[in-house]
């Protein structure tokens, strides 16, 4: 029984994760909305989107659900010709446009992925689970979606959002302790967005992002691990499909612990000796086989690095899902691991990846 618990928990994420991108049944106004952001430009205003549907109103709903809307033409910026094609972000700008109007607006944030075969190694089992009994093989997965405060906006024009993100370290091969999740790290963020089409030396500047975060591991005592940062994220792209993400953050203090294993204080001092202040991400989003990478080194003296390379192409069985494959070396990738140097590779299966 607790051989087949790994091949469950995948069909139930890949099933959770299709019901919860079905919107409901939209009225004849939404549909409207919803055909005509479709076939809009990314950075169509939202009045000139309703002001399309407006016109059909007064009439027949029947009428106004099924009226044919004017497809933008081709010169026009962001239109869907082969001039978007090569640009990664301003795909997924048009995708969360479509979903905003959708009654269930969950949108993507970070990869959603299942990896029921990681085999890491140099892991520590906290105090969840002792390292004699920990296996280091694990089921890892990630959960990530945001959610729109505000409607899609112009360049220059402030974009809100709540996103969450929740990465999850299973020991799900270890039958004899029943099967416990090593680790859970929660992970939500608050952040205002900007669109942009600045040209910086060869590449187009699309997104600007300014927000906070807090990331912990919901643990108490001498396993707890947490903190808090205000970060900045540039996003960029450029011809075939290539991208690139500058992200930097400035951890905000906490007050030393007056004792060691208390709820108050810093649960982790050291940590941005570990994981820096700031990552890169680059990478290339072709039309089957996408890869990416991620490098990040702390400039403190005597600061750590980490290296992560990601690749998918699709399954032959769901068009939504891509067979995945993660490496990773480093440090922190978990919280009750982030001082430990961990070596880890999985295969599994990908439900979006980042453009």
């Amino acid at each position: 029984m607790m051989g087949r618990l790994p091949v469950l928990a995948l069909a139930t994420l890949l099933a959770g994760a299709a019901f919860a991108q079905q919107a409901l049944a939209l009225s004849p106004a939404e549909r409207c909305l919803l055909e005509a952001l479709q076939s809009a430009a990314p950075d169509a205003s939202v009045s000139s989107v309703r002001a399309s549907c407006a016109e059909a109103a007064p009439g027949n709903p029947e009428q106004q659900s099924s009226a044919p809307l004017p497809a933008p033409p081709a010169d026009v910026p962001g239109s869907r010709s082969a001039a978007i094609s090569d640009s990664p972000i301003q795909r997924r700008l048009g995708e969360e446009a479509r979903l905003w109007f959708d009654r269930i607006a969950f949108i993507p944030h970070r990869p959603n992925y299942a990896l029921p075969f990681a085999q890491g190694g140099n892991l520590t089992g906290g105090d969840a689970l002792s390292d004699a009994a920990l296996r280091q093989a694990e089921f890892k997965f990630q959960m990530s979606f945001k959610v729109p405060l505000t409607a899609p906006a112009g360049p220059g024009e402030p974009e809100a959002f709540f996103a969450y993100t929740g990465q999850a370290w299973w020991q799900a091969y270890q039958s004899k302790r029943s099967s416990p999740f090593r680790e859970y790290n929660h992970d939500p963020e608050l952040f205002v967005r900007f669109r942009s089409e600045t040209p910086v030396l060869g590449w187009t500047a699309r997104l600007t992002s300014v927000g906070i975060e807090h990331t912990s591991n919901g643990r108490d005592g001498f396993g707890s691990r947490s903190w808090n940062r205000i970060f900045a994220q540039l996003e960029l792209d450029r011809s075939s499909n290539w991208w690139l993400s500058l992200r930097g953050w400035w951890r905000i203090p906490e007050s030393a612990k007056a004792a060691p294993g208390e709820a108050g204080g810093d649960d982790n001092p050291d940590i941005t000796r570990y994981l820096g202040n700031g990552e890169l991400r680059f990478g290339q989003a072709g039309d089957k086989l996408q890869w990416d990478a991620m490098l990040r080194h702390s400039l403190r003296s005597g600061g750590k690095d980490a290296f992560e390379f990601n690749l998918s192409y699709p399954t032959l069985f769901n068009r939504r899902a891509r067979w995945y494959v993660q490496y990773f070396n480093g440090y922190g990738e978990s919280l009750i691991d982030y001082n430990r140097r961990i070596h880890r590779f999985g295969i599994g299966l990908m439900l979006n990846n980042w453009y």
